[in-house]
């Protein structure tokens, strides 16, 4: 049977069989699979294997076995020796301890390479997950900018004095009374002072819409409703204040625009 995809399982099995750890009977299992269903999934990783495996045995350092290690490489010969006895058509040459150690290292190899997988996998499935969630919070913005520009009207602010640069746009939904401002390339205040939202009327006093700070790419996203008592407005201004604002600006203005 042909496989569409390699999954976790399959490509272990072409790992143990490109390390040859697979027992006979399994092994001949896997090559009729590879031969007689011609699996193109399974055969393509089975060359991989094979190239990480012999990769691998070369440039692993000569070294001799630990005693623990040694016990156990006996014991499985010993095994060995007794099937093959008990089955001379069966028998295979023994293992020197050059075999012993690159069947040993490619035990290793399917070990790394599997978690490597995992660790991939994850990424991949953490990747996936941020993207559906800044898919989500585009649509999100963009049906709510689309309400906005469709009921409203945009309000564009410009850097002023030392922060030429910086950037703002009021999305204005004048049937709700909202302002949806969005600032861009604004430096964070320091520790200090805040930046403060002015609503500017065609009479009077500026009227404080919001303090805020920008994050730390110089940005700000900010939903506030207009006071019942602001009916005309000319200006909409952005200034620098000490911590927590001030009643009026008393600071420098760093975005201004027009209404």
């Amino acid at each position: 049977m042909k496989h569409d995809e390699l999954t976790d399982e399959l490509q272990e099995q072409a790992i143990l069989y490109a390390a040859g750890a697979l027992d006979e009977e399994e092994r001949e299992k896997y090559k009729r699979h590879l031969e007689e269903d011609d699996c193109t999934v399974c055969r393509a990783e089975v060359v991989e294997s094979e190239s990480a495996v012999q990769s691998l045995t070369f440039t692993l350092p000569v070294q001799t076995p630990s005693d623990s290690v040694k016990q156990r490489l006996l014991a499985r010969a010993e095994a060995a020796s007794f099937s093959a006895r008990r089955s001379p058509e069966r028998v295979k040459p023994a293992y020197s301890w050059g075999g012993w150690l690159v069947a040993a290292a490619a035990l290793v190899l399917l070990a790394v390479l599997f978690n490597l997988n995992m660790g991939l996998r994850g990424q991949v499935q953490s990747l996936n997950a941020r993207v559906v969630e800044l898919e989500s919070r585009m649509n999100a913005q963009q049906t709510l900018i689309a309400s906005f520009t469709s009921e409203g009207r945009v309000v564009n602010l410009a850097g002023q004095g030392e922060t030429p640069q910086a950037r703002g746009r009021i999305f204005w939904n004048e049937a709700d009374r909202r302002w949806h401002v969005f600032v861009t390339n604004l430096a964070p205040a320091s520790s200090n002072r805040s930046y403060q939202l002015w609503f500017v009327p065609v009479t009077g006093n500026p009227v404080s819409a919001q303090v805020f700070n920008t994050t730390a790419d110089g940005s700000a996203e900010i939903d506030i409703p207009l006071p019942a008592g602001i009916t005309t407005l000319k200006a909409a201004a952005v200034t620098e204040e000490p911590a927590g604002g001030s009643p009026l600006p008393t600071g420098k203005f760093v975005l201004l625009g027009s209404i």
